[in-house]
């Protein structure tokens, strides 16, 4: 897999960076699979959320690679060692809704003998899927995969919990039903000064107790899918009108009142963003 990301073009705080670990190994049938994992309870943000290893810029980080090699090694207990786990590339940089900037690193496992080590206090559950799984909105089109549901999914909450709100469906709403249509959902929500697609991709493991693979991180899985596999997604990655990462970050910098803009001011690096703002 190669790639040659777009640059951001201008200075952004370390401290307001992040990267993450997108773990790649192949299957028996030669096909990618990707390692995801259910952080932990009590953890302060997106607890108990699927994910992929990765977080913020740490003293010591060379890099964003040196970033998510150290979250894998200390989640999952990948190992540093460059030859038995290899870098294939680097991808675009996604925004988050707290104003991170974070970089995905595919990494390739390369030695097959390796067994993860949970660290439990940061994560309780790793698991797979296939890489293709995040180009297609049916289960029944991924090769090799055989995917199953449980009923329990759709288990009501306690009558004081607000109901969630209405996602969109691959097809027209009157024809989703079973497995087959609840695998991928997606969900258009305000951000910024546009809409953003939220897509969501059910895991075969929910009546387990684990979520679905959601926001950011699927976000960032349906990337690296069409790199890794040169191929677009069988349903609409964007949602109408939806601003480009660049864009919803220059608004972020010059709009904004988040810890992002905040950075930035402490650091004197508003002036790099003068030219975005005569833009906007």
């Amino acid at each position: 897999m190669e790639y040659e990301r777009t640059p951001l073009g201008k200075r952004i705080p370390r401290k307001r960076t992040a990267a993450v670990a997108i773990v790649l190994f192949v299957g028996r049938l030669g096909d990618l699979y990707v390692l995801l994992s259910t952080r932990a309870s009590n953890m302060r943000s997106y607890a108990s959320d699927t994910a992929l290893p990765g977080g913020k810029y740490e003293d010591g980080d060379e890099d964003e690679e040196g970033t998510a090699r150290r979250e894998a090694y200390e989640e999952i207990g990948l190992p540093m060692d460059r030859d038995k786990v290899r870098k294939l590339c680097l991808l675009d940089a996604f925004l988050t809704g707290n104003g991170l900037i974070v970089t995905p690193v595919v990494l390739l496992v390369t030695d097959n003998a390796l067994n993860p080590v949970l660290n439990p206090s940061e994560v309780t559950h790793l698991f797979s899927m296939p890489l293709t799984a995040f180009l297609h909105s049916h289960p029944s089109q991924i090769p090799g995969w055989h995917f199953g549901i449980s009923t329990r999914i759709l288990a009501q909450g306690p009558p004081d919990v607000p109901p969630p709100p209405r996602v969109g469906y691959a097809e027209g709403e009157g024809e989703v039903g079973g497995k087959e249509g609840r695998y991928y959902q997606f969900r258009d929500v305000t951000w910024g000064q546009g809409v953003v697609r939220m897509h969501r991709f059910l895991t075969g493991r929910e009546g387990g107790g684990v979520k679905p693979v959601y926001g950011l991180t699927s976000a960032i899985l349906i990337h690296a899918a069409m790199v890794g596999y040169d191929q677009r997604p069988d349903f609409p990655v964007f949602a109408p009108g939806q601003h480009t990462v660049q864009e919803r970050i220059e608004w972020e910098v010059i709009n904004g009142a988040g810890p992002l803009r905040r950075a930035m001011e402490a650091e004197g690096m508003l002036g790099d963003w003068d030219e975005a703002k005569a833009k906007l």
